[in-house]
């Protein structure tokens, strides 16, 4: 009887053996010697999704359904609700039960949220894998504790973008590399009347209130600074960033608060360089299709030790998903190589390019094609990015409406009172969020 039950064994496991497959191959036992787990369970998956329209993602989620046939996905797409009211929303939801099963999170929210986070399998992948895969700011940001809380969508981080005919116009044919040089090029562009009227400003910098990204700007100087947030705001590093920001209007003059925001004035030809997301520019490109436009890689403050700004979204699992293990094999198939090409490709056929790649593995594919010139400087600089809160537009309001009113302050604008210093300004900016950091732990 014996001998009878070890035949039956070797006859199911030969003909994978000498078909070269593993132990860790076989089906159902394969997962019992390191193989990837197979989601079986019939599962009905919510998923939350931003920036990509139900048509761009139906490609995706019927290849999924071949590989899952048991698996059920409603797509919601929540693209249309406003970034503070969307994280309101997530942060609320994923508390309670019946959360949705995926859910798309900014990279910058994962230490807020870590505690309602499931984290991913390491049947599915592991932390050295991880590692390998994305880029380093991708680890840093949703990797805790040695668990994987989240997974880039792709990826995306501030560029600088220029008109090139305004460039031409200065016999000026390369972009700036170092901010002293972005400084002589953003007055050589400035176009004034002889009453000193604007007629074009050199780059939109320098305000709070009618750029986008100005927190995103600030955030990529302090990180070049290697100042920590907010415990180094006081410094006098961090002091001299802001100082150095507000410079370009209270000294330059190159840019003002009457321009309007920062994207609508660069499509419309009023201002030569401006920093957005790579998401931004496609709404430039809408606007603007004629425009001769420039993508570069932004300006450094020491050439041997760069370091660029990341903003990008995130896939995760709630803790009160009753879902969790089909919400991260999908997860995991979906920022598998193969499909990030597949939705580039798909989201290419309704708008200029798709959303930059994740996977380190694929960044030789932003270097051809027509969306090279607009996601390869990014992708480029991805391998030193750093992030964190100080980013516009994903709903981070507290902390970007702290350092606008720090902005402000050094200004005189922004109905502010009086006046403030750097270090002034930041000192307050400082208390404002460990003052809301401490109030945040205490609920």
């Amino acid at each position: 009887m014996k001998n009878k039950k070890i035949t039956a064994i070797l006859l199911l496991v030969l003909p994978f053996l000498l078909t070269a497959c593993t132990l860790k191959d076989l089906p159902v036992i394969g997962s019992l010697f390191g193989g990837k787990k197979v989601v079986s369970k019939p599962a009905s998956i919510t998923m939350w999704g931003l920036w990509e329209s139900p048509e761009v993602m139906d490609t995706l989620l019927k290849k999924y359904k071949e590989k899952s046939p048991t698996t059920t996905i409603t797509y919601d797409d929540r693209s249309v609700v406003g970034s503070s009211l969307y994280k309101e929303t997530v942060l609320n939801r994923i508390k309670q039960a019946g959360s949705p099963d995926v859910v798309v999170v900014h990279n910058s929210w994962i230490p807020e949220i870590k505690d309602f986070l499931s984290p991913m399998p390491s049947s599915l992948m592991t932390v050295e894998k991880y590692n390998q895969t994305f880029y380093p700011v991708s680890s840093q940001s949703a990797v805790i504790d040695g668990k994987i809380l989240a997974v880039p969508v792709y990826y995306d981080g501030i560029a600088l973008v220029y008109n090139k005919q305004h460039f031409d116009e200065i016999d000026q044919t390369t972009p700036p590399t170092a901010w002293e040089e972005f400084r002589r090029l953003a007055l050589a562009l400035t176009v004034k009347t002889e009453n000193g009227e604007f007629v074009r400003a050199g780059a939109a910098i320098g305000t709070a209130d009618n750029i986008d990204f100005f927190a995103d700007i600030l955030g990529l100087m302090f990180s070049q600074a290697g100042i920590n947030i907010p415990s180094d705001l006081d410094t006098k590093a961090a002091q001299d960033a802001l100082s150095f920001y507000t410079m370009f209007v209270t000294e330059d003059k190159v840019w003002d608060k009457n321009f309007p925001e920062a994207t609508k004035a660069f499509s419309q030809g009023k201002v030569s360089m401006i920093f957005v997301p790579t998401w931004n520019l496609l709404d430039i490109i809408r606007a603007n299709p004629t425009m001769d436009i420039g993508v570069a890689q932004v300006p450094q403050a020491v050439a041997d030790s760069p370091t660029s700004w990341a903003n990008f979204w995130m896939y995760a699992v709630p803790k009160s998903s009753e879902n969790q293990e089909a919400a991260w094999d999908l997860i995991n198939f979906l920022t598998q190589d193969e499909q990030q090409l597949a939705i580039f490709n798909e989201a290419s056929k309704y708008r200029a390019y798709g959303a930059p790649f994740s996977s380190v593995a694929l960044s030789s594919q932003a270097a051809s094609g027509s969306a090279s010139k607009y996601i390869k400087p990014v992708l480029d600089t991805a391998p030193f990015a750093k992030s964190g809160y100080f980013t516009g537009r994903v709903g981070n309001t507290l902390q970007v409406e702290a350092l606008k009113t720090a902005v402000n302050a050094v200004l005189g604008e922004g109905g502010i009172e009086k006046k403030l210093t750097s270090e002034e300004a930041l000192k307050a900016c400082k208390e404002t969020l460990i003052g809301a950091k401490k109030a945040s732990s205490t609920n």
